[in-house]
């Protein structure tokens, strides 16, 4: 079976790329744009600056190392492109995201914030074009859920809501492993944008955050709070304005 080639200059990109691959198991061949890639090398994974360097028609590029090889399995498979691509989000403060395609696990990895996740399932889609994408939520953390959902809502995506009450696993990547259960369970479609409404336990909790984040110099007001908690400022952004308007 032909393997895949790593092939940059860039190291940050080389240690991040070989860190997935490493952490898949998987077969590769560290090369060098000195020497010819050799016959057993079916794809190679590179960056879109090198790109043009590289002597083989098969070549990924991605910013997402995960999904670059994913990306570069499914060419030595032989097709790019998936019939049914589901993709499963376990919601939180960083939320996880896993994508299958087909009934294969093809890439797994945690969302920066809840908006973050309409762009990873952008790259995903890119990298796996499909004829069908649904796309799953956890029905729990009730308004990073809804702030995701509507997100994903005023994409367009085709979304359902999934009980993850048997999706919590005692591993070192729980909320990934939580996020390829909900992408494998079916749930309920809702019919329009979901209310955000943070609760008074969310609201003290963030006010907490922002008194170690200033090292106890101050306390957002609840009405920053609620700003941060429904994704309108970060917290950091809620600090500054609270030493405008003074502690």
């Amino acid at each position: 079976m032909k393997r895949i080639g790593l092939l940059t200059e860039d190291p940050r990109t080389y240690f991040e790329m070989l860190e997935v691959l490493r952490e898949r198991g998987l077969e590769y061949v560290s090369l060098d744009f000195d020497d010819a890639v050799p016959a057993h090398v079916g794809v190679v994974i590179s960056t879109e600056r090198e790109k043009a360097r590289v002597s083989l028609d098969d070549v990924v590029t991605d910013p997402d190392p995960d999904v670059a090889v994913s990306k570069a399995l499914k060419l030595l498979s032989g097709d790019a492109s998936v019939e049914s691509l589901c993709i499963g989000v376990d919601p939180g403060h960083r939320p996880g995201v896993a994508a299958i395609g087909d009934g294969a696990v093809l890439t797994r990895t945690i969302a920066p914030s809840p908006e973050g996740v309409s762009e990873i399932i952008d790259r995903i889609v890119k990298a796996y074009p499909c004829t069908n994408l649904l796309v799953r939520i956890g029905n729990g953390d009730r308004t990073n859920r809804n702030r995701i959902f509507n997100r994903l809502w005023d994409r367009g995506h085709r979304l359902e809501i999934v009980d993850e009450s048997n999706t919590t696993t005692d591993s070192e990547t729980p909320d990934e492993d939580a996020a390829v259960e909900i992408a494998m369970t079916p749930g309920y479609r809702p019919v329009k944008k979901q209310k955000i409404q943070p609760c008074d336990g969310e609201l003290r909790n963030i006010q907490r955050l922002s008194r170690l984040e200033s090292n106890g110099r101050l306390t957002v007001s609840k009405g920053l709070a609620a700003r941060v908690a429904v994704g309108e400022i970060s917290l950091n952004e809620a600090i500054d304005l609270q030493c405008s308007n003074g502690k």
